[in-house]
């Protein structure tokens, strides 16, 4: 019993445990229950009865749910305590705020709930916290019954349900294992052996449903083999029986054909709680394979063993026959002998049964249905009901007669005569399975072979003499290997080939003439063709006798005996170095061209960023002089640098189809390396760089085109600017080397790997990129400058010792002997006269912002500009009067610009005006076009503006 309550503690609180303590101290008056002393006696009662009980209980006051809860709660509430004691509930248990929400409202309703094993997620230790509870909640009353709180007990079950889940885990876990185990399992209960359980293993095994079932009734054929009889052994006397190679002959219906099988099994009793017999736990293994595999290959080797000294044919037979008959446990075996003229059988033996010769003697073929056909073509025939199929059907009833339910027969064939059959009959309806399909077989391949091996070896070898002299005659080359791999026979070709001598490539020697590179993968290929017999094929590098190595395809295919066993490996190299080399050298073409490709959508995209932000500058601030001739600049920029884009890849494409006249007239190449420079010397100053020139002394000249031979030299000079960092050194050298004038371009910068090096002349081919270079071309200058110095009759060649060494380009050009003619110095784009005449130009085009840009251009020259976007718009407008000058876009919707200039220049208003195209199409064949549909001048977009004002002068007669 408790002592007298404590001064401090009130005496409805006395024996409560630590709870009382802190019930007592705690500050109640800041909450809706006021102080302690001033508390109901229901509170009090409910309190007291509260903390005595040893069961973890928790009330909550009022609408707030204000906690107050006995020692056993406050394990419950693990680091939570004491801070949850005068809480609020679904503040204190914030993370279960809805659940607590509706225990309070259906509490104070008056209501009850109960909860078993719920799952809640709590924080109760400062971590989430996956728990299960037995929750019941029951209104608190006051003095006139009405619902003031709830009172809970909490109940905690989380270690029972875990430890629930584990064996439901563990069940499932069993029952997935019954269930996948690979070898067979049942359950059977009492002691009438009722099946409580099968996995599929088992019901494989007796093919057929037994759930539910007594063994008798669903397995009556096991009743019938005494295995009924040991089920009831093993549950009577408690105890286990086990046997191996255990013969089951099951037949899962009527009318499917027995089966034999061969099991492994144990019977296991199980005991129930009292420890009596309750039922028997069957487990076995099926090794029905293991159990044929092994007496059919003693039958085979017994075969082999007889075979031996049998020469005659009937005895060979004969003792096929009886093993196979022992080792199917199939008595009616037999065989015959056919002659192929008289289409008769004669039996050597009968397949009735044993010393029964009802069909001994001569019958004829077409008394057994039409399977004779498929014999002789030597088709292996296995029947397994000769009622139904369609092949035996016409004979069922002879051959039923003759105890032959179902059947295998193995034809004997020589040179492709059928000349013996073995039999293998059943007077049962029988499913002759795989494995019974190949012993038999095995068999008779095994017998033909023994009455044949000297007449098969003889003409094998004069197969390989006639087949030597041929593959002497043949262009490959010719090996022939032991089934081993031992290589002991090349054709001519072979030592012609390789400049071995004879006998030093035999036996594995041959691995030697192989690359190195190649040797393991050829070793691999070939062993693994010699275990498993499949065709070996395969692409290496073989030795020639320059030396040097070249590709060649080896096939090889084994030459097999009639018995099927390898006896040899014939195989053939077919030299395809030029082939090879020609798909490598097209693949890499390709990918050059693909590379290509990719940067000219990128080369042609970066003008196009500049361009449209300087349109929208022009939008902006139209009337901003500053604002203007920074955006004119930057389209004019951006234009020129995509206008070189477009040359370069019109160059190379007209040098590549040899489409370029060189005009061949003396040029200084002194000239020529000045103006070069010249042209690069702008990025040569941006970049830092240091140029330093070597010229030989006196004229040096060579017989070419100017134009060309400058565009070769400022594409080397400006190829060396471009790929070296700021600051770095260029040198052009110009020497006379045996009358040809060579110029070597020189640079410290980048380099190229050797990788790239044989290719840097290629269509295609590009150095790596770095960002200063962004707008740094597409990679066609070395192919442009390759195509130009050999249309020259000269060479291109380059060096570099690596990434980051630099690199010298060197052109090759035939000396010109003799001096100089005076140079005729002509102004191009010279200043085109101020005075021009005004004309009625009409600009065609169906891309509106560029005709009317180009429409503008030329109101400011002072012309007169009438502007139309396709044929119909034109026609109608000339029909208002005369034009001087008509500009047309080719490719115009509906009626091309060829069309629209034929049908202008035939009216009144259009037969004496100037036509200029001014298009996108710039090849040969287009500019062809161009003139016999009437255009005067042809230009490419963009178009070249002086060009376009010169021409415009030329029609005004200036």
């Amino acid at each position: 019993m408790s002592g007298p309550p404590s001064p401090s503690v009130p005496a409805f609180l006395a024996g409560g445990g630590e709870l009382s303590r802190l019930i007592a101290t705690h500050d109640w008056a800041a909450t809706e229950l006021g102080p302690l002393q001033s508390w109901p006696a229901h509170i009090k009662t409910a309190t007291a009865l509260m903390l005595r009980s040893q069961v973890p209980l928790v009330m909550l006051w009022g609408e707030s749910g204000r906690m107050i809860y006995n020692d056993a709660y406050a394990h419950v509430a693990g680091g939570r305590h004491p801070g949850l004691l005068g809480s609020e509930v679904r503040r204190g248990w914030e993370e279960v705020a809805d659940f607590n929400d509706h225990v309070m409202k259906v509490g104070l309703a008056g209501g009850n709930l109960s909860y078993k094993d719920q799952e809640l997620v709590l924080f109760r230790n400062g971590v989430a916290e996956q728990v299960w509870m037995d929750l019941d909640y029951s209104p608190l009353v006051d003095d006139t019954g009405q619902p003031v709180g709830v009172m809970a007990v909490v109940i905690e079950t989380t270690d029972k349900v875990r430890a629930r889940h584990v064996v439901q885990g563990e069940r499932e876990r069993l029952a997935r294992l019954f269930e996948q185990a690979p070898s067979f399992m049942a359950l059977l209960d009492g002691p009438q052996h009722r099946f409580v359980l099968a996995n599929p293993r088992y019901v494989q095994l007796v093919g057929r449903d037994v759930a539910g079932a007594t063994v008798a009734d669903a397995l009556p054929d096991a009743a019938a083999q005494g295995y009924v009889e040991l089920l009831d052994r093993v549950y009577q006397s408690g105890q286990p029986y086990s046997a191996f190679d255990a013969r089951y002959r099951i037949q899962p219906s009527p009318d499917v054909p027995a089966v034999e099988r061969f099991v492994d099994f144990l019977f296991q009793p199980i005991r129930g709680e009292t420890g009596a017999v309750s039922g028997i736990f069957v487990q076995g293994v099926d090794v029905t394979h293991r159990v044929t595999a092994e007496r059919r290959t003693r039958a085979l080797n017994e075969l082999s063993e007889r075979f031996r000294a049998l020469e005659d044919w009937q005895a060979v037979q004969y003792a096929a026959s009886e093993i196979l008959g022992r080792a199917l446990g199939v008595s009616r075996v037999g065989y015959g002998t056919i002659d192929p003229d008289a289409e008769t059988l004669h039996v050597e033996r009968d397949w009735t049964a044993a010393g029964v010769d009802t069909l001994a003697g001569v019958t004829h073929l077409r008394d057994y249905g039409s399977f004779i056909d498929s014999l002789k073509q030597g088709e292996f025939i296995s029947i397994a009901d000769v009622r139904t199929d369609p092949r035996t059907a016409p004979a069922a009833a002879a051959l039923e007669g003759r105890s032959a339910r179902s059947f295998v027969n193995v034809p004997v064939l020589e040179q492709g005569r059928l000349v013996a059959v073995l039999f293998v009959n059943h007077a049962e309806l029988r499913e002759w399975t795989a494995e019974e399909h190949a012993f038999i077989r095995d068999v008779a391949e095994r017998t033909r072979i023994a009455t044949q091996r000297s007449r098969a070896e003889k003409a094998l070898r004069d197969s390989e003499a006639r087949f030597r002299t041929i593959a002497d005659a043949m262009p490959q080359m010719v090996w022939s290997t032991l089934p081993d791999g031992y290589h002991d026979y090349y054709n001519q070709q072979w030592y012609d080939f390789t400049g071995a001598a004879p006998g030093t490539t035999d036996g594995e020697s041959w691995n030697g003439m192989f690359h190195p590179d190649d040797q393991p993968h050829a070793w691999e290929v070939w062993r693994h063709s010699l275990a498993t017999g499949a065709t070996y094929e395969i692409e290496y590098r073989l030795r020639h006798r320059s030396g040097q190595y070249r590709w060649v395809l080896g096939r090889a295919l084994p030459v097999r005996s009639e018995a099927g066993e390898i006896v040899r490996w014939m195989g053939t190299c077919t030299d395809i170095h030029e082939q090879k080399t020609a798909r490598e050298e097209l693949l890499a073409n390709n990918r050059r061209k693909d590379e290509f490709l990719a940067m000219l959508a990128h080369e042609l995209r970066n003008p196009l960023a500049p361009i449209s932000m300087a349109a929208h500058l022009l939008k902006s601030a139209p009337s901003d002089a500053a604002y203007v001739e920074r955006s004119a600049g930057i389209i004019s920029r951006q234009v020129l640098h995509m206008t070189e884009l477009v040359d370069d890849l019109l160059d190379v494409s007209r040098v590549t189809r040899g489409l370029v006249e060189l005009e061949r007239v003396p040029v200084d190449l002194k000239a020529v390396l000045g103006n070069a420079i010249e042209q690069v010397r702008p990025m040569i100053e941006a970049r830092g760089h240091e140029l330093t020139t070597r010229m030989a002394a006196g004229d040096v000249a060579v017989l070419g085109d100017r134009t060309r031979l400058v565009q070769v030299m400022s594409n080397l000079l400006n190829n060396a600017a471009k790929y070296t960092p700021p600051g770095g050194a260029l040198s052009m050298t110009l020497v006379v080397v045996d009358r040809n004038v060579e110029v070597r371009v020189a640079d410290n910068g980048s380099g190229i790997d050797a990788n790239l090096l044989p290719h840097v002349f290629d269509l295609f081919t590009q150095g790596e990129r770095t960002p200063d270079r962004a707008q740094g071309g597409l990679g066609l200058g070395l192919a442009l400058v390759r195509s130009l110095v050999e249309l020259h009759g000269g060479r291109v060649s380059a060096q570099s010792e690596g990434r980051g060494k630099g690199s010298v380009f060197t052109v090759t050009l035939p000396e010109l002997a003799g001096d100089l003619p005076d140079a005729q110095s002509a102004t191009p784009g010279a200043a085109l006269a101020d005075d021009s005449q005004a004309l009625r130009v009409m600009v065609v085009d169906d891309n509106q912002d560029a005709a009317e840009t180009l429409g503008v251009l030329l109101e400011t020259l002072g012309h007169d500009v009438r502007v139309a976007h396709d044929a119909t718009q034109a026609l109608k407008a000339v029909e208002g009067g005369a034009r001087d000058v008509f500009i047309l876009d080719i490719g115009l919707p509906g009626v091309d610009g060829y069309e629209l200039a034929r049908r202008l220049r035939a009216h009144p208003h259009g037969s004496a005006a100037t036509y200029i195209a001014l298009t996108g199409y710039g090849g040969a064949q287009d500019k062809q076009r161009g003139d016999e549909a009437g255009f005067d001048h042809y230009l490419v977009k963009p178009a070249d503006l002086g060009e376009l004002e010169r021409l415009l002068q030329l029609a005004g007669g200036g």
